[in-house]
């Protein structure tokens, strides 16, 4: 990493307005990382505090044909896939954009990258399909813990993202579609429109499934009846409390997340190795082991630590909203502060005294808080329906630890 690149680092962090990024159009605010060359005065991604117009571009080479649909699918094209420019509202409608193929949005639009990942956010049981796209001739910069540059940030929770985390070159494009009973509801576009800004963008479908509709600028969202259970739509508003700088805004791409298989149309291949193959990164990313599935056959604090990471850890951690504890993957249970009071509310609504009494899942506020429905409910956003795996695994966890886990609680 340059010199330049690790001194725009720290001085985002210095000047200690992360947290006050925006979801729509309004004040900009720095964003951890400049993720790639394109980010420091280039042209392909917009550069530093420039406008960011995603495009046509693409990938170069054969990577704009990935998943094997494109335009000759009868999705249409990336083309006009552009990111908002400063003060201007995205298109009212998901066609308009560009973004998404609307004959099969389970399948990408030439230019982007289908990708999964191995410890899913908990979404109500919607299944999701997600898509990238990397502007021609930008590269995504992965954060490496080991290296003397990163180190420190990593340590004091600074850097944005963990070990692992893909920091985005501007003008990137993310792309998630939610499907309830088979039908999508929901598409949600995440864009990174310049060095200091992220944009975060929620459309509705219709009941039909032929068009969707821009969700409002606010900050209490939607709720909406859809087959046995209320969906959530979030507004803009909400975007930044799962979206934080600590984690690194774009939630998902990561090489613990993704170092697994796809099943690409040329053949199935490991995430990280293919895009390690289309040069998208601006150096080959280290090894690192997988989050481990939380439905899987791992050992169990593995697979609870991994639903913790993903679900939990975006606002519990030293830099999140709520960083009275450390739900990190990889951190010692000594250093995650579980064994503490509850850091609100005691008492409300039967809410247990401790985060975790160990053994004890029932006076244990985590898992009361992961079965709750009521506004003590975890995660507070986006979610009305427990989930029956993660919700087990915790209490699996929890009563699989040794009293001597925590000191004497009185």
């Amino acid at each position: 990493m340059s010199t330049e690149l690790t001194r725009m680092r720290d001085s985002a962090v210095l000047l200690g307005v992360l947290a006050a990024v925006a979801c729509g159009d309004g004040t900009e605010a720095p964003s951890p990382g400049a993720s790639g060359s394109s980010s420091i005065g280039g042209s392909a991604g917009g550069g530093v505090g420039g406008t960011a117009v995603a495009g046509s571009s693409g990938f170069s080479g054969s990577s704009a044909g990935l998943g094997g649909t494109g335009a000759g699918a009868g999705g249409g094209s990336a083309v006009g896939c552009a990111i908002p420019e400063n003060g201007m509202e995205p298109p009212s409608l998901l066609s308009q954009t560009g973004c998404v193929n609307m004959v099969e949005p389970s399948k990408p639009l030439a230019g982007f990258v289908p990708y999964s990942v191995r410890s899913p956010l908990w979404s109500d049981g919607a299944e999701k399909h997600r898509f990238l796209r990397v502007p021609s001739g930008s590269k995504i910069h992965v954060v490496d813990c080991s290296s003397p540059a990163e180190a420190a940030g990593c340590a004091d929770d600074s850097i944005g993202g963990d070990d692992g985390h893909w920091q985005m070159p501007v003008g990137t494009v993310l792309v998630k579609n939610f499907s309830l009973g088979g039908k999508i509801i929901e598409t949600r576009l995440v864009m990174r429109r310049s060095m200091t800004r992220w944009l975060f963008y929620g459309y509705e479908w219709n009941e039909g499934a032929t068009e969707a509709a821009l969700l409002p600028d606010d900050e209490v969202g939607k709720d909406r009846q859809v087959g046995a259970q209320v969906w959530h739509y979030p507004g803009r508003g909400q975007c930044p409390q799962c979206h934080t700088p600590g984690a690194g805004f774009s939630l998902g791409p990561s090489t613990p997340q993704m170092s697994s298989d796809f099943p690409y149309a040329e053949g199935a291949m490991n995430q990280v190795d293919k895009l390690t193959q289309l040069g998208l990164f601006d150096a080959p990313p280290k090894p690192l082991p997988g989050y481990p599935d939380p439905a899987g056959a791992d050992e169990l604090e593995a697979r609870a630590r991994s639903y913790l990471q993903v679900n939990c850890a975006v606002c519990h951690r030293p830099s999140g909203e709520y960083g009275g504890m450390d739900m990190r993957w990889g951190k010692p249970l000594a250093d995650m502060k579980l064994c503490e009071l509850s850091e609100r509310d005691p008492g409300k609504n039967g809410l247990p005294k401790y985060r975790v009494v160990p053994g004890n899942p029932t006076q244990s506020s985590m898992s009361f808080r992961v079965h709750a429905l009521d506004e003590l409910r975890m995660p507070e956003i986006g979610s009305n329906v427990v989930d029956p795996i993660g919700a087990k695994l915790i209490d699996d966890w929890i009563a699989a630890m040794p009293t001597t886990a925590c000191p004497p609680q009185p």
